[in-house]
């Protein structure tokens, strides 16, 4: 009995701890799970793909934007070339009526017009009058403030027919009789042509004989002015084309060349009686002037209206004549 208790002090006793329940039962204990992390691929290429769409449309916009441009472009160039050829066609229509040499149907239609005009009878103005309407331009009247003796076309020779600021001009001598004395003039005649149609285009104006040296200078272009509204300056250069126009009919061409660039004058030829309808457009620098002015031929009772129109250019306190164009 002894030996019993004895083994049975020697026995240890086992524990009941709760590991040892759990293994007992079969149950284990479960690690605490950690949080799965999701892999960032998939966000990473959904932000590339914004940001390639991104540029795509930007890409996309820019190329509209210039194909746009190039096309307003195209469309602007467009324009630009068709006015240069209605500008063009223009010149070379108004260029190309007619011919600049001789033919009879000038010369006879001319020939015509001259010796009504120069032809003046007190007592038949009106039929003259009307007569002379049937060879200006539509816009252009004869005046009948001018007062004129009798005198009667003799003759006239054509000496050239030459281009003008674009305008045809047939240039003749002639001889008109005035209070029983014959008086020689050379003078210019604007005038257009069309098929077999004529028109005078300006009034007949006095003018030096052609002089056939010399170089073919640049085409000249016709330039649209604002009016000038400056007062004084429009005094200014009032008074200096009143100026200049009396030393032009009075001068010589020597004399001229002070005044002008590609000096003229009359030499005396006719004497001024008066300056009208001064019109002022341009700029203060360079002011363009259009006159009316009645000259009397030298020496008779003849008299005439002339249109000229001056270019200046502005020098210190006056002016200086860039180019003269008379009609």
């Amino acid at each position: 009995m002894q030996q019993r208790s004895d083994r049975l002090k020697k026995k240890p006793k086992k524990s009941l701890s709760i590991w040892n329940i759990t293994k007992k039962f079969g149950f284990e204990r479960q690690s605490k799970d950690k949080a799965q992390k999701i892999p960032k691929a998939h966000s990473l290429n959904l932000k590339q793909a914004k940001t390639l769409m991104m540029i795509f449309l930007v890409a996309l916009f820019v190329y509209f934007g210039y194909v746009l441009l190039l096309a307003n472009s195209a469309v602007h160039n467009n324009h630009a070339l068709k006015h240069q050829i209605t500008v063009l066609n223009t010149k070379l229509e108004k260029a190309s009526q007619g011919t600049t040499s001789y033919n009879p149907i000038v010369g006879q239609y001319l020939a015509g017009f001259l010796t009504t005009y120069y032809t003046f009878n007190t007592s038949e103005n009106d039929t003259r009058t009307q007569e002379l309407q049937k060879y200006f331009a539509s816009n252009l009247h004869v005046s009948n403030s001018v007062r004129m003796t009798d005198q009667t076309f003799k003759s006239g020779k054509l000496q050239g027919i030459f281009l003008i600021d674009g305008v045809k001009t047939a240039q003749y001598d002639i001889v008109v009789n005035s209070d029983n004395k014959d008086v020689n003039m050379t003078v210019n005649v604007p005038y257009s042509q069309k098929n077999a149609q004529l028109t005078v285009v300006g009034f007949p104006y006095v003018a030096n004989p052609i002089d056939s040296l010399g170089h073919v200078d640049k085409a000249r272009l016709q330039q649209n002015q604002k009016q000038l509204n400056d007062e004084d300056i429009k005094a200014r250069v009032t008074t200096f084309t009143n100026r200049f126009i009396k030393k032009y009919v009075s001068s010589s061409t020597k004399d001229m060349s002070m005044m002008m660039k590609d000096p003229v004058g009359l030499d005396g030829t006719v004497t001024l009686e008066n300056v009208d309808n001064v019109n002022v457009s341009g700029s203060t620098e360079k002011p363009v002037v259009t006159a009316d002015i009645t000259v009397n031929v030298k020496d008779t009772n003849i008299k005439q209206v002339q249109t000229v129109r001056l270019e200046l250019e502005k020098q210190a306190s006056t002016y200086f004549v860039i180019k003269l164009v008379q009609a």
